[in-house]
């Protein structure tokens, strides 16, 4: 007797069932095999990457799908501002020292100092009605500044810089003014001061 022939023949539907069952145990095999057979340093946690932001600079973004990431726009220092003061008008950094020398004489950094009964405004105390210009002027540090070496420079600077320094307290007059504006501004150079003022300082700086 055939014991081929005695085995009992499979009907249509299972042998379908037998085909499907043998797919996904191949597919399950190929899968484990390949996560078995991948290169470890692959599958290692990859270090972070990290950006350094340039100062000035805003950056929004995504870091895990749900919050927004801002890194804040740093801002210049009065230094900053005053040496670019300077720059912009032809000078350097004796320039920028001797501009904050006055301005810490005249109101510590602060730009709204009232003084001489309510004629004097701002950073660097100028007479804003017998000056014309206004008291936004006077109590924004750029436009101050610049009133400022304008002033300095009608009274013979860079070439007579004591004159036209003491001439910002009042010409002729021998009261170490001068010399008071240049040792604050050497004392203070190194120590970032900052900028307290009503305006922006990014409409300041334009």
């Amino acid at each position: 007797m055939n014991r081929l022939n005695s085995t009992p023949s499979m009907s249509v539907n299972q042998r379908k069932a037998f085909a499907v069952i043998l797919l996904a145990a191949a597919l399950t095999n190929s899968q484990v095999t390949a996560v078995q057979a991948a290169d470890p340093v692959v599958l290692a946690e990859q270090p972070e990457i990290t950006q350094t932001v340039p100062a000035g600079i805003t950056i929004s973004g995504v870091t895990d799908g749900s919050e927004p990431q801002t890194v804040s726009e740093v801002q210049p220092s009065v230094q900053d501002v005053l040496l670019d003061v300077c720059k912009s008008n032809g000078y350097g950094q004796e320039c920028a020292k001797t501009l904050l020398g006055m301005l810490w004489n005249e109101s510590s950094n602060r730009s709204t100092v009232i003084g001489d009964n309510g004629k004097a405004r701002g950073y660097f105390q100028i007479h804003y009605r017998l000056h014309k210009i206004s008291i936004a002027c006077a109590e924004d540090l750029v436009c101050s500044a610049n009133w400022t070496l304008d002033y300095m420079e009608d009274h013979g600077y860079p070439r007579y810089v004591n004159y036209a320094v003491q001439c910002h307290n009042s010409c002729n007059v021998n009261n170490g003014y001068a010399a008071k504006a240049f040792r604050n501004g050497n004392r203070f150079w190194e120590k970032p001061l900052a900028i307290k003022q009503a305006a922006p300082i990014e409409l300041a700086m334009k």
